[in-house]
Parts: C-alpha cells; structure tokens; sequence
C-alpha cells in the first residue's frame, strides 16, 4: 500500500467513527422515531350555542337503541266493592246497628276492613265522615277479604222493645123487627149498607160506649205477616184488652180463631165484624219500629144475631 492509499483508507476510518459517534447523541432522533401529532377533536357545538351535538354514526356503524336505567313498578289497584242491590251502610256488622248511609245499585266505594268471616265489609262513603258497616252477601269486591285488616265491631246495640195489644169488643147492633113481615128499624150500633129487610145492615164496626169486651179470648202472634203464628199466645182480660210485649221492631201477624183454643165457647155462633167482616176479619199485620208500644189493633166480633 502506497502513501496516497494510506492516507485515504485513513479518512475513511475517521469519518465512519464520526459517524457512528453522532448516533449516539442526545436528542438525535430518526425519521422512522419522529413523534406523532395528536389531533384532539372538539365538538361543534350547536347553532344556538348550547351543548355539542351527538357524534352521528357512520353507515357501518349500528344505531344503538336508547336505554334506561328507570325501573317501572306495578301500579297496585285499590280494593272496592259495588252494591248489588240498593244497600244500607250501618254503624256495625248487624241489622241491629242504625243504618248510617247506603250505595245505590252499581256504585262502588273503598272497602278498607273486614270482620274475621268476611261477612261483612267497613266502607268509607264519600259523604260521610266516619266508616260505615255493609253486608258481603249485597255486594261484589275486586280483592282477596284476607289483604283486608280485621275490625273489630263496636258493641252491640240493645234493642228497645215494643208491644202491640188492643181490645176484642162485642159488637152490637140494637134493631127492632125483620119478624112476621115486620119493617126492620135500625137502632144503636147498627149501620145499613142496603135494604135492611132482606138483611142488608149489621153492627157498625165501632166501638161504642154502650159495647163491652169479649174475655178469656186467646190471641196468637207470629213473625211476619199473616197468616204467622208461633211467637206468643195472649188472653184478653175481663175488659176484652189484649197485649204482646219484649217485642223488637218488626212485621208481626196478631189473630185469633173462633175455633180454637177454647174460643169457641165464648165466641160461637158468630163472626167477625173488625177490621173486616168475614174471615179477613180474624187477623192482622202489624209493623212496630224500635221500642214503639201500639195500642190501638182492636178487633170486633158480633153474635149470630148482633146482640
């Protein structure tokens, strides 16, 4: 090797290890080590100036349905009842408490307690202050009775009690003649209600002074109307008066028989005159309300030949 070769072999050598020194710089960076930029996007708030709008999704990208976090709870519906038919609303579970409001046919009304049977329901009616007791067996519900609160009942009410009684007169008709083709004359107690001839007339259904009482008398009473017997039996005393008592308000049936009961003796032959004549004219229905004592159901009775 020459001098010249020499001398540019060794300014090779000297450049390379400039070279290589470089690299290994500080703050020396290659290309492929250039830092990216970072593009921050900021959303274009809208035409008004208010909050950004929503990013809208690209034609790949699926529209997410809108969620939310809210849970719905089941809607509890209230328990009612409805009156069948037109129904009192009482102070108590009883027909013995006063009656203190009603429903009519169709309506409805929050039910809010119940007896331990369920045979009667409390109520609140939308014009009344206080609750008030209705029958189940008139009216229909929209609930189970057990999510009902049992309710104790107020006491019970004693009853005040009433009577009927009356007298059971003899009916006379004081008339002359109507023998051997004599005229009949009509006289004290007598009423015509055609020819009195041919038998048209009879006692007037009144009890006049002059008229006394049929004793020893036995009378029946019976729940309900007539004819009903079974509830109690009572003898007109020597004045022909009559009386049931302890009785409590209700519908009764008040009779007697000519028939019957040793009454036979007393009364035959004859018939009744009050309050109708004929057979109507044995009984009587009766309606008493709470501690009422009725005196005046009276009955006539006439012999055969109204004296």
């Amino acid at each position: 090797m020459n001098t010249r070769n020499r001398r540019l072999w060794i300014i090779v050598l000297v450049m390379m290890s400039l070279l290589f020194a470089a690299c290994e710089f500080p703050g020396y960076q290659s290309p492929d080590d250039e830092p990216k930029k970072v593009i921050t996007e900021t959303p274009t708030p809208d035409r008004q100036g208010g909050s950004p709008s929503r990013p809208t999704p690209t034609k790949d990208e699926p529209r997410r349905a809108p969620t939310s976090t809210a849970t719905l709870e089941p809607t509890e519906v209230s328990p009612f009842l409805t009156a069948l038919v037109d129904a009192n609303c009482r102070t108590g579970p009883n027909i013995v408490f006063d009656e203190y409001g009603y429903l009519l046919e169709g309506e409805s009304a929050p039910a809010i307690g119940r007896v331990s049977d369920n045979s009667w329901y409390v109520t609140q009616l939308p014009d009344r202050p206080k609750p008030c007791w209705i029958s189940a067996s008139i009216v229909s519900i929209n609930f189970d009775p057990s999510d009902l609160n049992i309710i104790l009942s107020p006491p019970t009410p004693t009853p005040v009690l009433g009577s009927i009684g009356g007298v059971l007169w003899h009916e006379i008709c004081q008339f002359t003649g109507g023998h051997a083709g004599e005229p009949v004359v009509l006289g004290q107690g007598c009423v015509s209600w055609g020819d009195p001839d041919i038998g048209e007339f009879g006692p007037n259904q009144v009890y006049d002074a002059f008229e006394t009482g049929w004793a020893g008398v036995t009378l029946h009473i019976g729940n309900g109307p007539c004819p009903s017997t079974g509830l109690a039996t009572a003898v007109t005393n020597a004045n022909g008066v009559y009386s049931f008592s302890g009785l409590p308000a209700g519908t009764y049936c008040v009779s007697y028989s000519a028939l019957t009961d040793g009454n036979d003796v007393i009364l035959i032959p004859g018939g009744p005159t009050y309050p109708q004549r004929g057979a109507d004219g044995y009984y009587q229905t009766v309606t008493i309300v709470e501690g009422e004592n009725m005196t005046n159901v009276n009955f006539g009775f006439a012999w055969q030949f109204y004296d």
